[in-house]
């Protein structure tokens, strides 16, 4: 082989700039290493250098097909200098980016083959270009949408990359059988190729989404037991409270009985005593020590908080449930509520009730300030409406555990929390 066959550029390596543009498109997701462009540009280079010699050396007796693999097994070497996430991360946007690169030769040459005997080729060239840049922009707006706040890679297990990489290969294998066979040529036959690219792309990002949402439940489960915990030891020093402002009612008693003080000032004694022995009774265990936190808060900041509470309704949830539902919304609530200057309008109601074959909860407050949502839930601001935050994921959550739905509205001047759950089959007998 002489030194021009060695270094010339073939139709095949055309291949090297698409697969490079298709891997870039994953720069967002990918967390980068140190001098990152000058990483870049260095292996491109070399990339660029050892696709075209080594495809050379073995085009003699190598498929003209299987060229991209060599190519792209190269190509994987920039993921690796470039990019510092884990190999198993790196190996599914590199496969995805060949996915994608497949997708837009496929398209083209669906588009070519009526239009092979009258296109000339500096025609095909841009009908390659043309589709390589509707198809990569298309790709990029889809990642752009599947990966929302700045999201990485997180993937399941090993199982999704395998399953990634004998797609990735079986999509070589279809396409060069085609090749051989010149079955490729065949209109039909593209569509089917395209087919199967979208669908794995589709069920690599499939899986990736449904690991993110179990991720974001396991999240959510470690946030409601923490809740959970803290009113399990809140509830413990209730209880010791109302024992001790218990024992000093009966000394106050005494006291007047035996007037050691006067009953102006005994009377003030005894009427702050008997803010610290109210205690909720509902009728549930774990919602009771729930509304007595919130009872103290809103009596020591001038909150009227009123309750209509059917506590047993809820004995099927689980307590730590019970305890993340009611303490996110209350607080919520109670947190906006301190926000408003006027006492006389800082007011809470919860209802707890049994409609027909639903269980119904409502919880409303005063607010002035007009929410704004997004999925259902109301955004998390740092200004005066920074009173729903992320316990109100965990509350949708657990609602939709036990089957129900939870709605939010701000309408007029209050903020509204309708929360409806289907009756349990136990409860229903």
């Amino acid at each position: 082989m002489t030194i021009a066959e060695l270094f010339a550029i073939r139709i095949p390596h055309g291949y090297i700039l698409q697969i490079f543009i298709a891997e870039m498109l994953f720069i967002p997701i990918l967390e980068r290493r140190k001098n990152f462009v000058l990483r870049l540009v260095l292996s491109f280079l070399a990339f660029a250098f050892l696709s075209i010699i080594i495809t050379n050396l073995v085009y003699q007796w190598m498929p003209s097909g299987l060229n991209s693999v060599i190519i792209f097994l190269l190509s994987l070497a920039i993921g690796f200098i470039c990019f510092k996430s884990g190999y198993k991360e790196i190996l599914f946007c590199y496969v995805a980016a060949q996915l994608l690169q497949n997708l837009s030769h496929n398209i083209e040459n669906t588009i070519y083959q009526p239009l092979s005997d009258s296109i000339t080729d500096a025609g095909w060239f841009f009908l390659s270009v043309g589709v390589m840049i509707i198809v990569y922009a298309a790709g990029f707006i889809f990642l752009h949408y599947s990966f929302p706040q700045n999201k990485k890679i997180s993937l399941p297990s090993y199982g999704v990359v395998l399953f990634a990489i004998f797609s990735l290969l079986f999509c070589y294998l279809i396409q060069y059988l085609f090749q051989y066979f010149g079955l490729d040529t065949l209109w039909a036959i593209l569509l089917l190729l395209i087919f199967c690219d979208l669908l794995v792309l589709a069920l690599m990002f499939i899986l990736q989404g449904y690991k993110w949402k179990y991720d974001e439940n396991e999240e959510l489960e470690q946030f409601i037991a923490q809740e959970n915990r803290y009113y399990k030891s809140m509830q413990e020093n209730v209880d010791v409270i109302n024992m001790k402002a218990h024992d000093l009612k009966h000394f106050i008693a005494d006291l007047r009985e035996n007037r050691g003080m006067d009953d102006s000032g005994l009377a003030e004694i005894q009427e702050a005593v008997e803010k610290y022995e109210q205690t909720a009774n509902t009728g549930n265990e774990a919602l009771d020590s729930v509304l007595t936190e919130k009872m103290f808060t809103c009596n020591k900041n001038g909150i009227t908080f009123t309750t209509m509470v059917q506590g047993e309704l809820l004995d099927f949830m689980r307590m730590s449930d019970i305890t993340s539902v009611f303490g996110n919304l209350l607080s919520n609530a109670i947190e906006y509520e301190l926000t408003v200057e006027n006492p006389d309008q800082r007011c809470i109601q919860l209802n707890v009730f049994k409609k027909g074959a639903l269980i119904c909860i409502h919880v409303e407050n005063y607010c002035t300030s007009r929410a704004s949502f997004a999925d259902g839930l109301p955004k998390t601001t740092k200004g005066s409406t920074d009173y729903h935050g992320y316990g109100l994921k965990s509350v949708r959550y657990i609602v939709r555990k036990y089957g129900g739905n939870i709605t939010m509205d701000s309408t007029g001047e209050m903020f509204v929390v309708d929360i409806i759950i289907p009756v349990q089959e136990s409860q229903a007998a």
